[in-house]
């Protein structure tokens, strides 16, 4: 029987986000299965390395509408 290669685990490097320049806590809330899947195809989708990513580009992107849709700058 032929041997089997041994398989090496990548290591796991962190990547900060890389658009958060002032870091400044964490946020630790519950979420419904629903909304974890759905962060999950947003962090693919966005092609970022984060859940945080994810986060603060959502809360970024609804901020801007909020702020648009009020008239103000």
């Amino acid at each position: 029987m032929p041997r089997r290669a041994k398989q090496v685990a990548e290591p796991v490097v962190v990547v900060p986000p890389r658009f958060i320049t002032e870091p400044d806590g964490f946020i630790n809330v519950p979420v419904s299965k629903k909304t974890r899947e759905e962060i999950h195809h947003l962090k693919k989708s966005m092609k970022v390395t984060s859940q945080a990513e994810v986060i603060e580009k959502a809360v970024a992107i609804v901020r801007a509408i909020d702020i648009a849709a009020r008239g103000e700058s």
